[in-house]
């Protein structure tokens, strides 16, 4: 829908520059055509510039996951690999109310502990997929992108979060986890300030400490 927004707008643009426009054109309309193309116009730039309709329980899609494989000091003069496995996830909320500011946060109680972007972690055994429980959750608070002086309207966009595997910590995740390539999916769901919850996506598997 965007691009043809982009596309009639340009054309009604040139349409409508009377520096190029051959004005011997409108001798060839009748009054009632012209009067249909006048109103297709105005029609076609009031679609162009209509807030979208999204409901105000925010809904997400998957977007992608992937990983960045890194190398970090222990602190002991060696050296210890990290996973960093980054998810994305497209959303869309009808009145804008993702995100926390300092302010908000520090003013009211109830966002004490407030997580609004919550991830499970699925490992794949024999086959299946089945739950491995964190500790601390996996998520936490994250900045969505604000609104223009955080006024309530439609917002729409797409969030990253990253979470970093540590090879030495590794086995103690969980006792589901083996030495090295095991496969994991991620299932994600995002809250808002009123604490409505999205649908919840999976993503796709990736693999951690590939040989």
């Amino acid at each position: 829908m965007h691009a043809f927004c982009v596309n009639f707008c340009t054309k009604l643009k040139q349409i409508i520059n009377f520096t190029d426009f051959n004005f011997s054109y409108f001798n060839m309309l009748k009054p009632k055509s012209f009067f249909f193309l006048i109103l297709i116009a105005f029609l076609g730039l009031w679609s162009c510039v209509q807030e979208p309709s999204f409901s105000t329980t925010p809904v997400i899609q998957f977007n992608s996951v992937r990983k960045i494989v890194k190398t970090s000091s222990d602190g002991l003069g060696g050296k210890i690999k990290i996973d960093s496995v980054i998810m994305s996830v497209d959303f869309q909320d009808g009145d804008g109310d993702l995100g926390l500011t300092v302010a908000q946060i520090k003013a009211n109680p109830k966002y004490k502990d407030f997580s609004n972007f919550i991830v499970d972690v699925l490992i794949q055994k024999n086959g299946k997929f089945v739950p491995v429980t964190f500790s601390p959750r996996l998520g936490g608070l994250v900045n969505f992108p604000f609104l223009p002086n955080q006024k309530p309207g439609p917002i729409e966009g797409t969030i990253d979060y990253s979470t970093p595997f540590v090879y030495a910590f590794y086995k103690g995740y969980s006792p589901l986890f083996t030495e090295k390539n095991d496969t994991l999916k991620f299932q994600i769901k995002i809250v808002d300030n009123a604490f409505n919850v999205s649908n919840t996506v999976e993503t796709a598997p990736i693999i951690i400490f590939q040989d």
